[in-house]
């Protein structure tokens, strides 16, 4: 068996082994080996740091540079580290305290569209001088953990934002959840004005909530306004007054699509439940008014009567989760056109 280099002429394995050996001597490889693991930094060698030009890290949204062992963080290291063109992420750190906050605000958007400028996913908290501070930020900042949202501008500027919007709040107010749903951000880029990008399936935005597990009816109604998927699957109970406000969505009704055409305005976006493993009937009832994508992963099993009531859904319904499926039940599902069940059908006896 010939070796892999066999395959290349002699100059270029000479060309390709000068290359290994400078890659190895580089500063930037011992960099993007070490930043990772910096669990704190002085103002010194914050500038030794940004003097040798850190090498980014690629990740769907965009790449950056990561710091993120850095537990604590002052406002005159933050000072130095936002003068870098390009994405931050301190995913290590759990709070931000408001100087720090502001000093994190003042850092340049980047240039490439859609990366996260900065990443600020371990944050759970964040005061209310913090979180008026990071919504002056001009770019894209993601806040994946964050428990609680009460700052509505902080709630407007994550609206405005490119890409999927995620937290991890935990309760939500209907004031601030009717800021969220106004989320468009994979239609376009509202921080970079006339720069456009669009999903493939034209859904206008994903707005991902799956740490709250319960929901009030105003919440739910407030939330009904996005338009897109919306994923909610910390939800593991669903009051029919819930189900009957969610099931109101106008979900996808001005979608574009990647190449430019119009989606058919009889599509109504997606609602995810994967957190629901059992659905009363009154509560089937009232999501069957939803026009557009159903799924609901976790249910595992239903009753003849759920089973008849989400049967006249008009949208596409996932059921793939089912672990049991009574002939009664397969027989009462099978009016619905567009409808996703197991392979194979765990079929039963019985109801």
């Amino acid at each position: 068996m010939k070796r892999p280099d066999m395959y290349f002429p002699a100059r270029c394995r000479q060309g390709f082994r000068l290359l290994l050996t400078l890659a190895a001597l580089s500063p930037f490889t011992a960099f993007a080996e070490d930043s990772s693991k910096l669990t704190s930094l002085t103002v010194e060698q914050a500038r030794e740091v940004m003097a040798k030009k850190p090498v980014n890290v690629s990740s769907i949204d965009g790449g950056f540079v990561s710091l993120d062992a850095l537990t604590t963080l002052t406002p005159e290291v933050a000072e130095v580290l936002v003068k870098y063109e390009g994405a931050l992420s301190f995913n290590g750190l759990t709070e931000l305290s408001p100087e720090v906050a502001a000093v994190l605000a003042k850092h340049p958007p980047g240039k490439g569209f859609g990366s996260a400028d900065l990443r600020l996913n371990g944050v759970k908290t964040l005061s209310p001088k913090a979180a008026e501070a990071l919504a002056a930020h001009s770019g894209k900042v993601l806040l994946y953990a964050l428990e609680r949202l009460d700052s509505l501008p902080l709630a407007q500027k994550l609206a405005r934002q490119w890409g999927e919007l995620r937290l991890g709040v935990s309760e939500l107010s209907a004031p601030i959840a009717a800021e969220l749903a106004k989320h468009r951000g994979t239609e376009e880029d509202k921080t970079r004005p006339g720069v456009i990008f669009r999903r493939q399936d034209g859904a206008a935005s994903v707005l991902r909530l799956d740490n709250l597990e319960s929901l009030t009816p105003e919440v739910a109604e407030a939330l009904a306004a996005h338009e897109g998927v919306l994923v909610l699957n910390g939800l593991s109970a669903l009051p029919p007054a819930v189900a009957a406000s969610l099931a109101r969505r106008v979900g996808n009704s001005n979608a574009i699509r990647a190449n430019g055409s119009s989606v058919t305005a009889k599509r109504t976006g997606t609602l995810v439940l994967n957190g629901l493993e059992n659905l009363s009937t009154e509560s089937a009832t009232a999501l069957s008014a939803f026009t557009g994508e159903l799924v609901l992963k976790a249910v595992t099993e239903l009753t003849p009567d759920t089973a008849a009531a989400l049967a006249k859904h008009p949208g596409r319904l996932h059921l793939t989760g089912l672990a049991r499926l009574s002939p009664e039940c397969h027989a009462a599902l099978q009016p619905h056109k567009n409808l996703l069940l197991p392979s194979p059908l765990p079929l039963s006896a019985g109801k």
